[in-house]
């Protein structure tokens, strides 16, 4: 892969926003579309890929969100983001979570508003101008088709966590991001288990799901008590039965449909 390697420099921080366009096709473009399955590519255009800047991350590093007052695009190659915007009074609030496969623009938050994009974990993300990576869209139909497939999911798994915030009780909220956390980035384990580093602090997840960290910790008590998960350490969660967890939250199914493709990065695309 060509591009540059950059590190941890930070500028001032701005939103992120995908297209007008993705976002007016989101409902229609969700991975349980069947339409669509066929033609709308899994894995990032190696083109794309070598064009990018590539920026090795470290856990609680912010990615600067311009360059030299320009607007970016990210593509998260291998790691685990994570988009906050924090309010006048100083409540923040944790908006989405962006996995491999993911791709985000830098307009997507209110005019103004203090935000950041904060890596979780160690990785790889690719980084473009955008205007050069609209350029880079034009002439690559699989690249657009790939970009727009990736907001629709993305989208699709947005809309699905504020309906599980607004609505559900605080048993299938956790249980609904244990299941989103294990279909993202979990991958198998001994005796049928899936294993994943959970990237979030207790205090982040609650506020992520707009819980008290008290509470939050004692759902993780009883799940653990019944079986249902395991933690070696506090970072570490192996879920031993996917299906019989999901089968406690009602948005479990939805986020099952949205399951990371297995193509969804460059490397995969090589393969």
């Amino acid at each position: 892969m060509s591009g540059t390697t950059v590190g941890s420099d930070c500028s001032a921080m701005q939103g992120i926003h995908l297209t007008t366009d993705s976002l007016k096709t989101a409902a229609t473009l969700s991975s349980g579309d069947g339409r669509h399955n066929a033609d709308w590519p899994t894995a990032f255009p190696p083109e794309l890929a070598e064009r990018g800047t590539l920026v090795q991350t470290r856990p609680g590093q912010p990615l600067p969100l311009s360059l030299a007052g320009q607007e970016t695009v990210f593509f998260v190659r291998m790691a685990t983001l994570l988009f906050r915007l924090t309010f006048a009074d100083g409540l923040r609030q944790g908006v989405t979570l962006l996995y491999p496969g993911d791709v985000f623009r830098s307009a997507f938050a209110p005019a103004g508003s203090a935000s950041s994009l904060v890596s979780l974990s160690s990785g790889e993300v690719l980084r473009y101008r955008y205007d050069a990576f609209s350029e880079l869209l034009e002439a690559n139909r699989d690249a657009r088709r790939y970009f727009d497939r990736a907001v629709a999911r993305q989208s699709a798994r947005q809309a699905i966590h504020l309906a599980a915030v607004g609505q559900l009780d605080s048993t299938q909220r956790l249980i609904s991001f244990l299941v989103e956390l294990a279909t993202q980035i979990g991958v198998p384990a001994s005796e049928g288990r899936i294993v994943f580093e959970m990237p979030l602090s207790r205090s982040e997840v609650a506020e992520y799901l707009g819980l008290n960290a008290d509470t939050l910790s004692r759902i993780m008590s009883r799940l653990r008590a019944e079986g249902l998960l395991t933690q070696p350490d506090r970072h570490t969660v192996f879920v031993g039965d996917l299906n019989a967890l999901s089968a406690l939250s009602p948005a479990s199914a939805l986020l099952m449909s949205l399951r990371r493709p297995n193509e969804a990065t460059p490397d995969a695309a090589r393969a």
